[in-house]
Formats: structure tokens, sequence, C-alpha cells
């Protein structure tokens, strides 16, 4: 091998040195920010959800940069999770709704229902009826109802009565008598506000099975605002014998407002503000406070939107005020009323906005009173919470670390394999929690160690990378100096 190819061979090795130790695994160390976590159990799935203060120290929208080491220094494999659970509406204790059983001859049914017709008195006060129950006719109930029904279990219908549930939505429930037999049969239930015009409501089985030891029922039916009355009606032959109609309604579920974080504002021109809006906070929504009571704006917002303007998110908010007009800004929203105002003791605000797309930055103009010189007004977001899954592997303590440009995703996890179908919100999960989540410092003497042993292993493996380096590098010159002196010295001989 000649000196140049020995040199050149030495020169690659030296490359292939440098590139391995720079791929090197990241540590805790090289991220702007750390907090420990606490888990639930020692290992397995866990969720955590990450506050305003850590999603700030982000540096790309996702956020990618993002890390959850264990105790050995290895990156955990993480998955974004829907960041809000809905709220599971409320369900209140059923209530006992009024019945009467109906004939089963379509022409004496059809007289009842003429004879409650007549008996459904309106005035603006008050609706007068009465239902009596199918099992015990009232003294009142009109004759043709008492026995028109047949004997037991040969009702023809039954009459529901609905006016309690005006507005309200939930599962009427039809119950069996505790001696009636079992029953299987598509079953309608229409409803009517004058005992007169019918409309179907919602159909499906009703089904009563007692042969396999345990009572299997189904007889739940979801129903939206009904109207004042409602019938049930089947086509078989065979009739149902319920004794009892029972209503659970339920609340809608309360939404959870979103969180709210203000945003930093730098003067520019006359009635001109830079508004920063964090990388990896995800904005829902953008909220514009007056900034005195009894006061009203109109404001006008440009967005610069990333890939627009590179290098803009590494200039200070100062330096990006001073830019000229040829910057590409677009309008993304026009004539916004911003209002602060004491109606009778009330105070009424203007409500929050939504921007197009995801703005990098954003410039709020005052255009009306012109020449604004007033105070700027206060801008908060509403931003989405940010929840993680992740695989924690023992050993702890276990590190979130966040922020570091350039970074690529980590160990990702494969969610789908590892959800509930009755849990597609990982609402089951083990929660782990943020001892800390502020600062950029260590989270605890735990945290620190193990970024001390990381840092010191890291120290080794540069230092013998380096020896190699320069051993190749002494055997190299060695070999071109030897094979120097070798042709001077067959120059002298001859």
């Amino acid at each position: 091998m000649t000196p140049l190819r020995t040199a050149l061979c030495a020169l690659a090795m030296s490359a292939c040195a440098a590139g391995a130790a720079g791929a090197r695994e990241l540590t805790p160390a090289d991220f702007e920010m750390r907090a420990a976590l606490t888990t639930e159990r020692a290992d397995g799935l866990h969720v955590v959800q990450i506050g305003e203060s850590v999603l700030r120290a982000a540096t790309t929208p996702q956020p990618y940069d993002l890390r959850i080491f264990n105790g050995a220094g290895e990156a955990l494999p993480t998955a974004p999770l829907p960041g809000v659970v809905p709220a599971e509406p409320t369900r209140l204790p059923p209530a006992a709704l009024n019945i009467a059983a109906l004939p089963r001859a379509p022409e004496a049914r059809e007289r009842v229902l003429a004879d409650f017709a007549l008996r459904f008195e309106r005035d603006r006060e008050h609706t007068l009826l009465e239902v009596g129950p199918a099992v015990a006719p009232a003294p009142e109930r009109p004759a043709a109802l008492a026995g028109a029904a047949g004997p037991a279990g040969a009702a023809g219908g039954y009459l529901i009565d609905l006016r309690s549930l005006k507005g309200k939505q939930g599962d009427l429930m039809l119950h069996f008598a505790a001696d009636a037999p079992d029953y299987a049969s598509q079953v309608t239930i229409s409803g009517s506000d004058d005992l007169v015009s019918w409309r179907p409501l919602v159909m499906g089985p009703l089904t009563r099975n007692r042969q396999l030891g345990e009572q299997v029922e189904r007889s739940a039916f979801p129903l939206n605002d009904p109207p004042a009355f409602g019938r049930v009606l089947w086509p078989s032959a065979e009739s149902p014998r319920l004794d009892s109609v029972l209503f659970a309604q339920r609340l809608a579920a309360v939404r959870v407002p979103l969180p709210r974080a203000a945003l930093a504002l730098v003067r520019g021109q006359a009635g001109q503000w830079l508004v920063d809006i964090p990388v990896g906070l995800p904005v829902a929504r953008f909220v514009i406070h007056a900034p005195q009571p009894n006061q009203a704006l109109r404001v006008e917002l440009r967005c610069l939107y990333p890939g627009e303007l590179a290098p803009a998110r590494r200039h200070r908010l100062r330096g990006l005020s001073a830019r000229s007009e040829s910057d590409p800004w677009t309008i993304c929203a026009r004539d916004v009323e911003v209002i602060r105002a004491d109606r009778g003791g009330e105070w009424i605000e203007n409500p929050p906005i939504a921007i197009p797309g995801r703005p990098s930055q954003m410039e709020l103009r005052v255009t009306d009173p012109k020449d604004y010189e007033g105070a700027p007004p206060v801008v908060e977001v509403e931003w989405v919470p940010v929840r993680l899954a992740f695989l924690a592997r023992a050993p702890g303590p276990y590190v979130l670390a966040i922020g570091r440009e350039g970074t690529d995703p980590g160990p990702r996890l494969d969610l789908p394999s590892v959800m509930l179908r009755n849990d597609p919100y990982g609402a089951a999960f083990p929660l782990a929690h943020l001892v800390q989540d502020a600062g950029g410092g260590q989270a605890d003497a735990a945290q620190a160690a193990s970024g001390a042993q990381n840092a010191v292993r890291a120290q080794a493996r540069w230092r013998w990378m380096l020896w190699a380096v320069l051993v190749a590098a002494v055997l190299a010159l060695a070999a071109m100096a030897w094979q120097l002196a070798r042709r001077i010295g067959r120059s002298d001989a001859a």
C-alpha cells in the first residue's frame, strides 16, 4: 500500500469515527428543559399530560423534540393521544311514566284514542289529560277502555304520557310484568301532540328471553325531545305484557373550556404590535381583549406562516418589528370587533376567533380609531392540551426532556395495537405526573445523577474515539516516513 493510500485510509477511519461519535444517542442533558416523571406503576403503558410551560420550550409544532428517558438513559417509545377526553353525559335515575293499554281491535283502539283526545284540553296555562295505569283503570277513564284490552297479555298497544319529557333526551324503557311470557318482535313507538296526528319516533326489537336461565331483556329506546304522547305498536299477533314504562334522562355533557395562555406583544409602528406565538403550543383560537373597560376597537390581524420567511423564528421580536412591508404578511382576520362593556352590571366581551392555518408570527393592527396611541390589546390563545402515551420500562427514574432544534422524532409507539376498543382516548391508562415542568434545571437529585452518569459514558466514548484517531494518524505518518526513507536510500545508492 502506498503512503498516499495509507493516509487516505487513516482519514477515512477518522471520519467514520467522528461520524459515529456525532451519531451518539441523545441524553437528557442535550435538551433545554428537563422534568422528572412519577408513574403509578414501575413500568408498562402510561399517559402524561404536558403543561403549558413544557410546550413553550418545544422547537417544533408536534412536538417532535420531546423525549422520555428511563434511568438507563434509554429513550422510551411514545405516541400522541387525543388532547381532550370527551365527558360522558350524566344519566339521571329512571322515572315512571303513566301508561294505558289499548284494545286489540283497530276500531276499538281508535275509539279509545278519540275519547282520550276529547278529554285533552288546552289553554294558555295548562294542559289536562289523565292517562291511567294499564292494570287498574281509573274510575273517570272512558268505559270503552275498561276491559277493552281483552284478556291478560292481549293488549293491542300502549298509550304513554310523555308531556313531562318536553325538551329532554334519554332512554325510554319498557318494563315487562313479572309473570309475562317471553317475547321477541319489532315494535314501533309513534308520537303525537294532539292524539290525532301520529308520526314514527323510533323502532327496534323488544325482547324478553328466560330460556337460558338468566333473564335477557332488550327494551330501551332512545328519545330526543319527544311530543306530548307516545304509542307502542307491534305487527305480530302476540302481544307483550308490560306493566310500566320508565324514562332515564341523559343530561348533556358539560364541555370543559380549553386552557388559555397569554402571548407576548412588542410594539412596532403606531397602533401596531407583533405577537409571538410559541411553536409548540397547539393553538385552537385567539382571544383579544380591550385594554380598558368600556372600550371598543376594530383590529386587523396579519399572519406569517412557516415557510414564507424561513429565518423569521431566529429573529427577535424587536428585530421583526423593524422589518419592511415587503415581508410576506398575510391578512388572516379583518375587521375584528374588540369590545369590553358594562351592560347593566354584566360585562360583555367579543368572542374568540379562529385563524386559518398555523401562523408562526402574527401582527395586530388597530384600524379604528385611526392613529391609535393607547395601551395594546391583551392577546390570549385557547390551546388544546397535549396527552402522550409512553411505554415505561425500568429502571427509573423517568425524565421528560424537550427543547432541542433539529431533533428527529424519537422511538414511536404503535398506538392502535395497544388501545382498547371501548377506550379510544386512553382514559383507563395509568397516569404519570410531572414533578416540575418549569425552569430548565434538573428536576431532582436522581435525574441529576442519571444525567451525570450518561455524560461520563459519552465522554469515555469520545476519549476512546479520539485515541483511535490519533493512533491511526501516527501509524499513517510512520508509514509515510519509512517509505520516504527507503526512496531516499535507493536514490543515494544509485
